[in-house]
Formats: C-alpha cells, structure tokens, sequence
C-alpha cells in the first residue's frame, strides 16, 4: 500500500483485507495464511492525533482474535448477506439473523449494534445490551458490555 492514515485508514484496511483473505481461503478449501501489511508512508494527521491519543487511553482495545470464519465456501451466503445489511443499514427494524451459522449472525448484530449507537433512537442502549446477550462469541463483549 503506498499510503495508510494510521488511525482512520490502518484499522479499517487491516479489517477488510483479513476478512477478504480468509473469504477467498474458505472459498477455495485453503489455509488462511500469514498477512503482512506493508505500507510506504503510515502517518497521523495532527487533527487526528488527539482522537488516536484517547481511542488508545481508551483501554478497550481487546487482543483476542475474531472467532474463525466457518469452514465451507462462503460465497453463496454472500447475496442473503449482503441483504441482510442493507436491511440494517437503511430499515428502521433488523430482519431477523437466525438464517446463517453464528459467526455470521454475530457479524449481523455487530451491524445492527452499530446502527443503533449511530442513531440513537429512544430505548436503544436496552437494545443494544439485548442484542449483545445474543451474541455466540464472546470475543465482541467489549464493543457492548
């Protein structure tokens, strides 16, 4: 990568490239492999230097990995996925998640958890804290509880 904004951009494409390289390896039967993010010039801007500060202070940057994706071929699953999201995204209620295996359901109310911090509408930390009592992993606690 030729550039990387190390606290907008970093954590955004470390995110999406993880996922797409284990998308592909589950697609294909293939072991995920070693990721190496090379970046020609990483930097912070100053008027973002003060966010970074308190997101690190912050102590709520959680070390344990995401769950593995579940083994079989993810692709066809993408379009009810993808579906599903938008839903979250632009509808006023969530569709219901109970269609995919857990790790997908938990990517769907980590959507839905969002949308609701986002917007803020009236009972939504009740939601939130409902949701999360749902969730399969608990390697997302830290986001709600």
């Amino acid at each position: 990568m030729r550039s990387n904004d190390a606290y907008l951009g970093l954590p955004h494409d470390i995110f999406v490239f993880t996922m797409l390289q284990e998308l592909i390896a589950r697609s294909l039967d293939a072991e995920i492999g070693f990721y190496q993010h090379m970046v020609g010039h990483l930097h912070l801007y100053d008027k973002h230097r003060d966010m970074a500060v308190a997101y690190l202070s912050e102590g709520f940057q959680s070390i344990e990995p995401m769950p593995p994706m579940p083994e079989g071929d993810p692709l066809p699953l993408l379009p009810k996925l993808l579906e599903a999201e938008e839903a979250i995204r632009t509808g006023p209620t969530s569709p219901p998640v109970s269609q995919f295996h857990p790790y997908w359901e938990d990517i769907l109310r980590l959507l839905r958890i969002y949308s609701e911090n986002r917007h803020k509408l009236d009972g939504y930390r009740e939601r939130v804290e409902g949701i999360g009592a749902q969730m399969s992993s608990s390697a997302y606690n830290v986001y709600f509880g």
